[in-house]
């Protein structure tokens, strides 16, 4: 979102450390020994032997029995909401007021120009009813706000000039009951299962808006709303709510900080308290309070210039441990784009193809039903680029490259300890973390802030490159030939690496219908000098000699390596296996398909 930038001294802040993964060695049990208490009697010595018996493929089936890989039915589709009534409201007594118009236009046509929009289910606007308002607005502010359609233009400054960075127009209402209807509209669709996913292209913006009071540019607080919706029209009773706007949300987090059915997260701008809206509430010691204790997760960054990686990093290390412990059943996100590269506001270095992998993580969670709703983004091309990025990936299209190498700063690795240990004992994930000093230095860096206009448009540029990629007609590729069977162990019937591994997988798909979805190649065999890439050519002439071997020399030579046995189609089946491999390697690298299955 977007306000006044002033700086305010800052406060104390606690010692600093950052996150590494618990490398302690594990107590080794000893494979052989006297037990401390020996069985007492013939029966429960049967049991112990039936138990040792027990395969380890027999344990995986009874630990998969409650497993059912087809009970959801699969979803298709991205609903798109977009209505140019959002757009009438803007400043009337500042023509330069950075939350405008303007910014709607910018994404609207950005994604006509990728033709993204085409690909969408177009989803109708609606306004929220009073009543949708009052889940989560007082009667009076709601009452109050409705009131300022007949004001005129000196009593809506004035009333504006009561709130922190907000202005008032005659639509300003409207506008906004429009923006939370249309969030409600994509949770009806995509909860009604007619849509997977979604996005709202609305303003103003809203997670900045109190129960009763504007804020921020917000008048009504849509994500909040949509979560309470959800919860009392469809039953959902656990919401994730995720918010990447460079501005922290303290609006949301004030309306759910007493509530466990809903997790909000939020990852901001804070430099100590000295960033808008310079709140002690948006440092990352703020985890909930009474019932709602834990449920608040704020990542602070205290410098601008953070990376790809600096929000990778705090996705996959704390959002989605804790995402995964809490397990949504819905996923909103406060999708700001003033985190992207070139934001004047939030001086942040993340490209556009950033959010594109935000979205795609996200997209695992609550069997993918995530709707993204814009809010803020003053750079009118980042906000753009971003928003198309992030609609790509819920339209099912691959995920963009990103430049490398992936390197977070020490502040954002400070900034992640500091959460992390915030909630040590509230969440399980946590608990067994080492969050210790030691960090290699080769994969930190000190960030960096510097940013030259040259420097901002080639990452746009590029990121513009990536949304226009072609993408192919076929999104996954298999090869799959019976022949490998014929690599099977010819003295050990139970042998783990037995042929029947490949024919079960196949067969399971076919059973899922994944086979019919998938474009098939044939498997082919690896040429002599495809293997010499890898492998001495003594190697490959000692294998491909084993054709004509007998079982007892088989078996000997089987001995003199590793965990390896050999029959007559062994080094057929593996030079069928590798050119397999070739095929679905050359299918991925000429467009054909996006991604490859081997079995």
């Amino acid at each position: 979102m977007a306000s006044p930038q002033e700086r305010k001294p800052a406060g104390a802040r606690g010692p600093s450390r950052s996150p590494a993964v618990n490398t302690s060695p594990v107590k080794k049990t000893s494979r052989k020994g006297k037990s401390s208490s020996s069985p007492h009697n013939l029966q429960e010595l049967k049991k112990k032997g039936h138990r040792a018996r027990k395969t380890p493929e027999r344990e995986l089936c009874e630990q998969l029995e409650g497993l059912d890989l087809t009970s959801e039915s699969t979803v298709e589709g991205t609903g798109l909401v977009y209505d140019e009534l959002m757009a009438e409201p803007c400043c009337l007594w500042d023509d330069g007021f950075p939350e405008c118009p303007a910014r709607l236009f910018a994404v609207r046509d950005k994604m006509n120009e990728y033709g993204l929009m085409a690909r969408c289910m177009l989803v109708p606007a609606r306004e929220a009813s009073e009543d949708e308002l009052l889940l989560v607005h007082s009667p009076h502010y709601v009452e109050l706000m409705k009131s300022t359609q007949n004001m005129n233009t000196e009593d809506l400054k004035a009333l504006s000039d009561q709130y922190d960075s907000v202005f008032l127009h005659p639509k300003s209402y409207l506008a906004s009951c429009m923006a939370v209807g249309s969030v409600l509209q994509l949770v009806d669709k995509v909860l009604h299962a007619e849509v997977r996913n979604g996005l709202a292209i609305v303003r103003p913006p809203g997670h900045h808006a109190h129960s009763d009071q504007m804020n921020g540019y917000c008048m009504f607080n849509q994500l909040a709303v949509a979560a309470r919706y959800a919860q009392r029209s469809h039953g959902i009773k656990r919401v994730l709510i995720v918010d990447w706007d460079v501005h922290h949300g303290q609006g949301t987090q004030f309306l759910f900080e007493h509530d466990s059915s809903v997790l909000y997260f939020s990852i901001h701008r804070y430099e100590n308290g000295s960033f808008w809206p310079h709140l002690t509430e948006s440092s990352c010691t703020a985890v909930g309070k009474d019932r709602g204790v834990r449920y608040n997760i704020n990542v602070p960054w205290n410098k601008t210039g953070m990376t790809d990686a600096d929000y990778i990093m705090a996705f996959l290390h704390l959002l989605l441990p804790v995402a995964y412990e809490f397990q949504p059943q819905l996923v909103l996100v406060a999708a700001g784009y003033d985190s992207v590269v070139g934001d004047p506001k939030g001086e942040m270095l993340a490209s556009p193809s950033c959010f594109a992998h935000l979205t795609h993580l996200l997209m695992a969670l609550a069997h993918g039903r995530l709707i993204l709703s814009l809010e803020g983004g003053y750079n009118l091309r980042s906000l753009a680029e971003g928003a198309c990025a992030s609609l790509k990936i819920l339209l099912g299209d691959p995920c963009p490259n990103l430049p490398s190498p992936l390197s977070p700063c020490k502040s954002a690795l400070d900034s992640i300890s500091d959460t992390i240990l915030a909630h040590r004992t509230l969440w399980r994930i946590f608990q067994d973390l080492d969050v210790r000093e030691d960090v290699d230095p080769a994969v930190v860096t000190e960030g960096d802030a510097a940013v030259t206009d040259n420097a901002v448009m080639e990452i746009l540029h590029a990121s513009q490159q990536e949304v226009m990629r072609p993408i192919p007609e076929q999104r996954t590729g298999l090869v799959y030939d019976e022949r490998m069977m014929e690599h099977y162990n010819m003295w050990d019937g139970h042998h783990p690496e037995a042929p029947q591994r490949i024919s079960l997988i196949f067969q399971r798909h076919k059973e899922m219908g994944l086979v019919s979805r998938c474009t098939h190649f044939p498997g082919r065999v690896a040429a002599q000098t495809e293997l010499q890439l890898c492998h001495s050519l003594g190697h490959i002439q000692k294998m491909e000699a084993t054709a004509h071997m007998k079982p007892r020399d088989l078996h000997r030579l089987g001995s003199e390596y590793n965990s390896i046995y050999i029959n007559t189609k062994s080094y057929s089946s593996a030079c069928l296996a590798t050119g397999s491999t070739f095929s679905a390697v050359e299918a991925v690298l000429s467009g054909t398909v996006s991604l490859p299955l081997r079995f």
